[in-house]
């Protein structure tokens, strides 16, 4: 045969040996890479991780119905461990005002055949306590100095000389734009009660621009005063923020009471003092807001539906004047300014209004990461008619003695929503907006 002349009489058992072993090496090859702890099977595992780990190809084409928004930068976001229960998949609310849980059954009315509505709370209200505690506080120190001149005679009176000198470490504004603060102090007397009590004096510095540490160094005299008037006297100190799109933000309070700078009143000298301020916590009420974005579209959709307790005291001096509607601003968050604007029908003389309105702004995808918007809550007060006459202000027409005066609608309070803002509920809310498109995802926000 052929094998034994090739190999001698030893041919075919060497051939049926070499089969063997292969056959061997392959079976041991074969469950190399399918027991787990082998080095093939470890190699094969971590190729496929490397795989799902590398984030697909961006093709830039007319629609974005293959894009993931979850891919703008917000991939290191892990929004499941931020909510209670993320391991379901959906967003539920535990703290709301009154009527909130009610509002799932009635979302159907904004027409959205394909859209789920949610309602969100990011933590338990317990959980928030503690969170509030450990926030980030601002140490803002406020610098004034105090000054009493006796009187003299009977010409000169007595009079008590208010220096506000300087501010340092305010805390930032509610979206990107750059602080205008200014401090205003109020003079009160401490055997008033608060109900009765009110100012004796009022004065404000002006705004200083585009710094969170401002210098004033201005000068206010309260004149005709003698020492044991003074003795009980509180200087309410206030630090606002001017902000030229919605109400003016207070920033941080103090009040001082005239009793412990007993001092002041022994000798005619300039007396520094250095205060630390409270941060404040004003609240004018809650908003529910549902926001959603198409990619396809590119067109985001704020839904304003209905507003609960509301202190438009004193900002609006009673209910007869109080005519709320909400207006959205569309910002550019890396300047400031303002993009587009869009507003609300507003209801007449209404405490607890729901608008149920939706604002539709067009959205482009590389525009998510830098639009911020302003939600503001205003009073529309009503037109003042003014009686003129013919021969001051001279008309085409005889019937014309009145003109109308149009004021300027009041604000209440506003909520920043957008990457950039400062409240952990807004930034969520819009990371949570964007890591479900198509989906309406409504919360509760505090108005400040």
């Amino acid at each position: 045969m052929v094998h034994d002349d090739i190999l001698g009489p030893w041919g075919r058992i060497l051939i049926i040996v070499a089969a063997a072993l292969t056959a061997v090496f392959a079976l041991l090859l074969i469950a190399c890479f399918l027991k787990p702890g082998c080095p093939g099977y470890e190699c094969v595992r971590k190729r496929k991780r490397e795989a799902k780990s590398v984030p697909p190809l961006r093709v830039k084409s007319k629609g974005n119905e293959n894009v993931k928004l979850s891919d703008v930068s917000y991939r290191s976001w892990r929004l499941g461990s931020l909510y209670e229960d993320g391991s379901n998949g959906t967003i539920n609310e535990n703290a709301s005002p009154t009527e909130g849980n009610s509002w799932n059954s009635s979302n159907a009315q904004f027409g959205c055949a394909d859209t789920t509505s949610s309602t969100l709370n990011l933590v338990q209200t317990d959980k928030q306590k503690t969170e509030k505690k450990k926030q980030r506080e601002f140490p803002t120190e406020l610098t004034i100095s105090l000054q009493y001149l006796p009187p003299c005679d009977v010409t000169i009176t007595g009079k008590l000389v208010i220096g506000i000198e300087a501010l340092s470490g305010l805390p930032p504004k509610q979206y990107n734009c750059t602080l205008e603060p200014y401090v205003a102090l109020n003079i009160t007397k401490q055997s008033w009660s608060h109900r009765k009590r009110q100012k004796l004096h009022s004065f404000r510095t002006r705004g200083v621009r585009h710094t969170a540490s401002p210098i004033f160094k201005e000068t206010f005299v309260v004149a005709n005063v003698k020492p044991h008037e003074v003795k009980d006297w509180i200087l309410d100190f206030a630090a606002y923020d001017h902000d030229r799109y919605a109400n003016h933000t207070e920033l941080c309070a103090f009040k001082m009471s005239m009793k412990e700078a007993r001092q002041v009143l022994q000798s005619p000298e300039i007396h520094m003092f250095n205060f630390r301020m409270k941060p404040s916590s004003l609240e004018f009420g809650n908003i529910l807001l549902g926001i959603s974005y198409l990619p396809t579209a590119q067109r985001l959709t704020i839904n304003v539906m209905k507003v609960r307790d509301v202190k438009f005291t004193p900002t609006v001096s009673s209910l007869n004047n109080f005519n709320p509607y909400v207006k959205v601003l569309m910002l550019n968050g890396r300047t400031g300014q303002r993009m587009k604007k869009k507003r609300t029908k507003f209801v007449i003389a209404d405490s607890q209004p729901e608008f149920n309105e939706t604002l539709t702004f067009d959205v482009t995808y590389n525009q998510l990461d830098m639009v911020q918007f302003l939600v503001v809550l205003c009073s529309r007060t009503a037109p003042i008619e003014i009686a003129t006459s013919n021969a001051e202000h001279p008309s085409d027409s005889e019937d014309s003695v009145t003109s109308v005066h149009r004021a300027k609608d009041v604000f209440i309070g506003k909520v920043a929503l957008g990457k950039g803002v400062r409240g952990s509920t807004e930034r969520l809310h819009w990371f949570s907006v964007l890591q479900n498109p198509r989906k309406l995802v409504t919360v509760w926000h505090v108005l400040k």
